[in-house]
């Protein structure tokens, strides 16, 4: 600049030439270019620009035409704010300072704020006439946009700290906790000034603790963050899993200063790992075959059951295509289970039969359920296969033999009526026929009990069978499903069959608009059945205990444990049967 500043054509300016500037200007100009300051010196009422090379840097694309030129000329876009201050100095010879200062200016060919440390101070001669302005600026514009920057930057990583859904909490490099975050207040259950002031390690399970001091402890500059899964204690003594991360914060010279911790709560994931792993563990030692599929078929998950029934290998399996368990004569039925899968309709646990890796055919049990991602749409199906083999085998087998039981049955009670038809002189005789009816519903009872291969007979069942040949449409039957075993099955049998054939004869079967209610109840731990016949003619007791009522009275009686009552009554006959629900004839269903 002194180069430029002694060749520059003064006299063209208002200056005039260089020998008619007053001494202390040549002074002031002096100084002025020996500075590594930035100072640039506004002359005369024209307030003409003279600056120096630390101050051209900082004006950008002005110089170096600004040099020797009225302020008002190249400092436009700034003049009326520049010149008060400029003016003030000059006419009050008051020096005018201020520290990072605005002003908006074009120095880039673009407008920007930038900002400067200033003071402007009058140029006086010997008689303290002010020729010029000296201005001495120092540019902050670069400190004030970090300084903006960082509280930006402070003030996101304020929002940051508040409003994360992690815990967050910053402490001394001694573990005690300076500042937390809501969120960590909600996981450990303490208040922000509760936590201030306690060491991290304190609110760990006790087992975690020791482990947790030494990662703080071996923070260093070159190893700085450690991950980690602990166990917290919240306030009120639950065990929180928590996981996350543990920082330091270190200075220039390495030393530690801050530790960051950052903390999410996976109680719930930690749970679920351990259903997870739970599940597998069953699913693994399962005997059953459980297995999965895609939508598309494909086997994406394969048990050790499923290795012993089917006899392939996992490796063998996974990836293969579930149609290869099928037989050839029911390749409709995976397509079919995957179609209503991939509805979301239900499908039934059924029996079917799928294919050995050697060819056998197996008889199973197929329970199938959808496989829901977790966006909960459905993305494959879950399927447990149980070999039933031989149930299958053994329930023909009881088919068989069930069957040879109910002929010979029926060839012991077919001789047992020959020899009754010889013992009986007349064929035709009451008694013959009492003997061929009690016969007959013992038999009927026999191929209930039979039909269901069960050991016994559900009670609404036996009654409606047995009553079925006396105008069943004049029976009321009621009552809850309740199994008897097979000997007592036969016992009501012959017992409901006197009752009838006596409501028949004598009762409200014998009249036109009579009828019989059977009903039975099972609570409070006892069984009663009560037989009601109404619209009967009046009857009495009878003078002498019959064959039935025998059998009614005291060969059910001494079957089911408890107590059976005739009652006479002028509307017909009533017979109470009660019994405890815990003896062995008798099963609720």
């Amino acid at each position: 600049m002194k180069a430029r500043i002694r060749a520059f054509d003064w006299a063209s300016t208002p200056l005039g030439v260089v020998d008619s500037w007053p001494d202390c200007l040549h002074i002031a100009v002096g100084l002025m270019l020996d500075s590594h300051a930035q100072i640039v010196m506004f002359v005369g009422p024209q307030f003409v620009a003279l600056y120096n090379d630390a101050y051209a840097s900082c004006i950008g694309n002005k110089h170096p035409h600004a040099l020797g030129q009225p302020a008002r000329d190249y400092w436009t876009e700034l003049w009326a704010d520049l010149a008060p201050l400029l003016q003030q100095v000059l006419t009050t010879g008051e020096t005018v300072s201020a520290r990072d200062r605005p002003f908006r200016i074009e120095r880039h060919g673009y407008p920007e704020t930038v900002y400067f440390d200033i003071s402007y101070s009058p140029v006086r001669d010997r008689d303290g006439v002010i020729h010029a302005v000296l201005c001495i600026v120092s540019e902050t514009t670069a400190r004030i946009r970090a300084e903006q920057d960082l509280r930006e930057g402070e003030q996101r990583l304020r929002m940051l700290f508040e409003q994360a859904n992690t815990g967050i909490a910053v402490g001394a490099p001694d573990g005690r906790l300076i500042m937390v975050n809501d969120c960590f207040c909600e996981i450990t259950g303490y208040t922000q000034d509760e936590l201030r002031g306690r060491r991290f390690e304190e609110l760990l399970h006790p087992l975690d603790r020791a482990a947790s001091q030494l990662q703080r402890e071996s923070l260093t500059h070159d190893c700085a963050n450690f991950n980690m899964e602990e166990r917290l204690l919240r306030k009120d003594g639950t065990p929180v899993w928590v996981a996350g991360s543990i920082g330091g914060v270190f200075d220039a010279t390495g030393r530690l200063t801050q530790i960051c911790t950052i903390i999410a709560d996976i109680t719930e994931r930690r749970r679920a790992e351990a259903q997870e792993r739970r599940l597998a563990a069953i699913i693994a030692s399962s005997d059953d075959a459980i297995l999965s599929t895609d939508l598309d078929m494909r086997i994406t998950s394969w048990n050790s059951g499923a290795e012993r029934l089917y006899g392939y290998s996992a490796p063998e399996a996974l990836g293969r295509s579930v149609t290869m368990l099928v037989p050839f004569d029911r390749t409709d039925e995976e397509p079919s289970i995957i179609a209503q899968i991939r509805a979301g309709r239900r499908v039934e646990p059924h029996e079917t039969v799928r294919l050995h890796k050697s060819g056998r055919q197996i008889e199973v049990s197929l329970t199938v359920s959808p496989i829901f991602d977790e966006h909960g749409r459905i993305v494959g199906a879950s399927k447990i296969a149980r070999d039933i083999t031989m149930r299958k085998t053994a329930e023909r087998l009881q088919q068989i033999l069930i069957a040879e039981m109910k002929h010979r049955v029926k060839n012991i009670l077919a001789t047992v009526h020959a020899i009754a038809r010889q013992t009986f002189l007349n064929s035709r005789s009451p008694d013959a026929e009492v003997f061929d009816a009690r016969l007959y519903s013992l038999s009927r009872a026999q191929d209930l009990i039979t039909r269901d291969h069960r050991d016994g007979a559900e009670l609404s069942a036996l009654i409606t069978e047995v009553v079925s040949p006396y105008y069943p449409e004049r029976f009321d039957i009621s009552g809850p499903k309740m199994l008897l075993s097979a000997r007592a099955a036969l016992t009501f049998a012959l017992g409901l069959h006197e009752l009838a054939t006596n409501a028949v004869k004598y009762g409200a079967l014998a009249m036109p608009g009579g009828r019989v209610a059977v009903s039975w109840t099972l609570e409070n731990g006892r069984f009663d059945l009560i037989w009601t016949e109404t619209g009967a003619p009046s009857a009495d007791a009878p003078s002498r205990k019959g064959f039935g009522t025998i059998l009614i009275e005291e060969v059910m009686t001494a079957e089911i444990a408890g107590e059976v009552v005739l009652e006479f009554h002028p509307g017909g006959l009533v017979c109470r049967v009660t019994a405890p629900l815990d003896a062995t004839w008798i099963q609720a269903d």
